[in-house]
Formats: structure tokens, sequence, C-alpha cells
């Protein structure tokens, strides 16, 4: 798909008309947008689970749900499921889905997660007479509740692409649109913390003692976190001929693999690269049309100093003039959710004109020296914005986003 990426025609853009967000600094995207730009910290102790035996017992925890009152259908026992349920709600909310006259919208969903259902197999490990966990514990398992809970009658996909799963999914769902498969798609990504993935990357020892610092000289590691961010998708046409204002449009996308290390970025990060130069590319948009970028900035010593290289290498001296920033340290990496998080906001970054900071920065490096976002929040309106998301195995993938008018696109 890559090697014949074109740009779009302007009746292919894709509209975002919707957007919902569960997460450790807040449930709502008003929440979570108030707490990115007053730099509040989700980074907890867990408590859901026990943590005696591991090095780090820290992370972006959501602590507690808010209450369903509008609907007296029982919610899933499975943790993934509601946080995709209660995002989703929002979401279509927003998108005014389903509208009058609209029980027959092809209602699809593309969910990205790197975990799926493990928490749920995890669970029904513990109690193999749990036949609740057992439902929820396959890999599409938090995906068919969702589908069920919202009688969705387009395809329903459960893809995987490691951490850069919430991107991945936008792109796909896109290309559904554009093929007729769907009216609408509910895309996105979500994970949920468990003692299997704390145990995995304490294993892997690259989890950090210390604060999450994105780019800043004494990074150490990542901090993980939980959560979902979901976005609705139409063709830019159909949110016209509906009357419903988006939030945003997907202008570009890409996603190019390292074929190098099962779990550190390439270091000259050449998958990375071309992901983005290839969404530009498919956006019709140039580098020097790049008003802000929302890193991937985990935090580790390896990821962020390539990441840097890469924004060097694409928008050259004028690298050192766009913003960038990584709210990873806000609520730790949440996996599958996060680039979805991210773009979530991207998008209100131009709808309210500040850019959140990047928590915990305080001494800079040598080799990381772009203008982060530090300190407080930045008062900008980017229209367009580049957000990148990286994971395991060498998965990257890159979106060009713009902002919520017409004249952006």
């Amino acid at each position: 798909m890559m090697s014949g990426i074109r740009p779009l025609w302007p009746d292919e853009h894709i509209a975002i008309t919707g957007m919902g967000v569960v997460s450790p600094i807040g449930q709502g995207i008003e929440a979570f947008w108030t707490s990115l730009v007053n730099g509040v910290s989700g980074i907890t102790p867990i408590e859901r689970f026990p943590t005696h035996d591991l090095r780090v017992r820290r992370g972006g925890e959501i602590k507690q749900l808010p209450q369903i009152i509008d609907d007296d259908r029982p919610l899933p026992t499975c943790r993934a499921s509601q946080f995709l349920i209660h995002a989703a709600r929002e979401a279509l909310h927003m998108a005014r889905l389903p509208g009058p006259g609209e029980a027959t919208t092809r209602l699809g969903l593309v969910i990205g997660s790197a975990l799926g259902g493990v928490a749920e197999a995890e669970r029904w490990h513990e109690d193999p007479g749990d036949l609740h966990a057992l439902a929820g514990a396959p890999y599409d398992g938090p995906t068919r509740h969702l589908a069920r809970w919202l009688h969705a009658t387009g395809p329903v996909m459960t893809i995987s692409t490691a951490c850069a799963s919430g991107a991945t999914s936008l792109g796909l769902a896109a290309d559904l649109l554009r093929a007729g498969a769907a009216t609408a798609v509910v895309a996105g990504g979500m994970d949920v913390l468990c003692r299997f993935v704390m145990r995995g990357f304490n294993h892997l020892r690259s989890l950090t003692r210390d604060e999450v610092r994105p780019f800043d000289r004494r990074r150490k590691g990542l901090l993980l976190g939980e959560g979902a961010g979901l976005v609705v998708l139409e063709r830019a046409q159909t949110a016209r001929q509906r009357g419903v204002t988006p939030c945003g449009y997907l202008l570009g996308y890409a996603s190019c693999a390292d074929g190098a290390h099962i779990t550190a970025p390439d270091p000259e990060g050449r998958g990375l690269e071309q992901s983005i130069r290839l969404a530009l590319a498919n956006a019709g948009v140039h580098s020097a049309d790049i008003e802000f970028i929302s890193a991937h900035g985990t935090g580790t010593p390896l990821n962020d100093c390539m990441e840097t290289q890469v924004f060097k290498n694409v928008l050259g001296a004028r690298a050192y003039a766009v913003p960038v920033n990584s709210i990873k340290a806000h609520m730790g990496h949440t996996m599958g959710a996060a680039a979805t998080l991210e773009t979530i906001m991207c998008l209100l970054a131009w709808r309210y004109g500040q850019l959140p900071p990047t928590l915990n920065y305080g001494e800079p490096d040598p080799v990381c020296d772009l203008p982060y976002v530090t300190g407080q929040a930045l008062v900008s309106r980017p229209r367009l914005s580049l957000n990148t998301a990286a994971g395991f195995g060498g998965c990257n993938a890159c979106l060009v986003l713009a902002g919520g008018d017409d004249d952006a696109v």
C-alpha cells in the first residue's frame, strides 16, 4: 500500500466528528484537556493488583469510571470493554450519531490494542469458572463487547501494531470509509494495566523508578498507563451533508516498519522517517506546512534521540521552529490508546489555541535540542500537526491532522 501512495482528492478527505476519552488524568475530553494544559500528572501507586514483587509499582492507573445513568444495560465485567464503551458513547454523542433517520447507518469499528483481552485472560487463569472473564479474554473480546453494545453492523476489526496501534487503527478506518465499506467508523485504541504487562516491562528493565522525562537529559525510561481514546470518522462530504462541524480532519497516514530489533527502535529511525514522509505525501502537504509535532516521546534514552533526529531529517533547519511535545509524562505510556489520545490532544490544541507542556523537563540534552513545549502550555493554534507513533517490533506510524475548519482542507 505504501509504495503506491498518492495525495488524496478533496472528496476523499476524512473528517473526525467525535472524540471520546478514558484516561488516568480525566474521563471525557474536557477533563482530559484541563489536566493536560495545567500539567496534571496521573501517575500514582498501582492499587488494583499486587505489586509487591515488582521493581516499579507506579503507573497511570484509572481509579474510577463514571456511572452511566441513561442506559440500564449492565456493562461487561471486562475492564477494557468498559473503557471502550465509555469512550465510544462520548464520541458518538459529539458526532450526533445515530441521528434522526440514521438507524441504518453502517457503523464500523476498528480498535487497536497492544494487549487485547490479556487482563481478562489473567483473571480467567485465576478463576477458570469465571465465564465473563473467558468471554473477554480473546484478543478481540473487548471489541466484540463494544460491537454488541453499539449494535454495529459494519466491519468490526481488532488490530495490533504494538504501541502504534492507536494510529494504525485510524489509518485503516479511513481506508474502509473511502472503500465504501462503512458510513462511519469508531476507531482508536485501548489497553489495560495488569500484572502480565507490568511484569513483562519490569523484566525488560524499560520502566523507570524516577519520573518520566521525555527529551530530558536525565530520562531513564517509561511508565505504563491505561485508557481508551476513540474518534468517529466519516467522509468529509458525509459530515457536511449531516450538518456536523468536524473536530478536525485526518489528512494523511502511513506506516512503515524498521525490520530490525524486536524491542529497540532503529537508531537511525528509518521506518519512522519513511512513515512521516509518506504520510505527508498522502496528505498532499509539505514538511514546511507542519506547525506542531506530537511526538511518541516515551522518555527512554533510545526513542527520544531517534525521534529528534528523524524530525531534523524531515524538517531540516525548520525543525528548530516547530514546537514538539509529549504527553506521556502526564499519564504514562497507554500503549494501544496512546496515539489516539495524542490525536485528540492535537485537535483540542487547535480548538483551544494551546499546546500542552511536556512534564518533568528540566535539563536539556545536547542531542535532543528541538523546541519542546515545557514548563507551561504554549499559546499556539496549529493548523496542521504531525502525530508520530512507534511500537515494539519496529512498528511505526504517522498521522497528518488538520484543525476543524473547512479552510484547513
